[in-house]
């Protein structure tokens, strides 16, 4: 009989710890319910990722759906190896009435195969993007206004930082809204620098909830954390690159 009361209390210093186990149980299932609505939205409003040298430098974009790749930048001819990614999406359906252009860069590190030919030398990569773009929208984009910008990282998550951009903001001679976004970011054995150039020709950001573009900052990435999310696998978790790189802003 002298066993029930030793049963009884290991019963009751038993029920903190179950506690806890459900408690985290069910931290972890609301976060994987939290995961699957934010992909369902996510492959609603975006493609998947851009392949090509998109996928051959490690750079994660998935642009809003009624945006088509066209097959080179089309803004302005670029010179040859100005750049390693060049590219346009343009809308193809009535309810898309804006275009990005992409302009990025990835410097490795890693010491020149001799038996390739050397490399042109290159300027500072924002330098050359205005430089670019003067051309297009008037040299009043190398005064325009530049703002930090944060935005949330998706799928959302509460261990995420939000990744940093700095967003350059115009209206160009045709009067149409620019939103120029830098970044740059060290991962592994690279620099990466990329420019996303956003063109509202109704001088009109959009404003729908969920946001295609802030969904599409918030699934860009580089480096070794664009090939997590090439690989499918969620991003680890430790900041906003994941695999201890750096994102800096410019």
């Amino acid at each position: 009989m002298r066993r029930l009361p030793a049963l009884a209390t290991f019963f009751v210093l038993s029920l903190p710890v179950l506690g806890c186990g459900y408690s985290s149980y069910e931290a972890r299932l609301e976060a994987t319910q939290g995961r699957l609505k934010d992909d369902m939205i996510l492959d609603q409003q975006l493609y998947s990722a851009a392949q090509g040298p998109f996928a051959e430098n490690s750079i994660f974009l998935r642009v809003p759906q009624g945006l088509a790749q066209r097959p080179e930048f089309e803004l302005i001819p670029l010179n040859p190896d100005a750049f390693e990614v060049e590219a346009s999406f343009n809308p193809q359906s009535a309810n898309t009435n804006y275009s990005l252009h992409v302009l990025a860069r990835r410097d490795s590190q890693e010491p020149p195969d001799p038996e390739q030919p050397p490399r042109a030398a290159r300027g500072d990569f924002r330098s050359d993007v205005i430089n670019v773009l003067a051309q297009v929208y008037g040299p009043d984009i190398a005064s325009a206004p530049i703002e930090q910008v944060n935005k949330t990282v998706w799928p959302r998550s509460d261990v995420a930082p939000p990744i940093t951009f700095e967003r350059l903001t115009m209206t160009d001679r045709n009067l149409q809204l620019i939103h120029l976004y830098f970044y740059k970011e060290e991962s592994g054995d690279a620099t990466y620098d990329v420019a996303l150039i956003w063109e509202y020709p109704s001088g009109e950001a959009p404003t729908a909830t969920p946001n295609p573009v802030d969904l599409t900052l918030g699934t860009f990435a580089v480096g070794q954390r664009a090939a997590s999310r090439f690989s499918g696998r969620p991003d680890s978790v430790g900041g906003a690159t994941g695999d201890g790189g750096s994102a800096v802003a410019f």
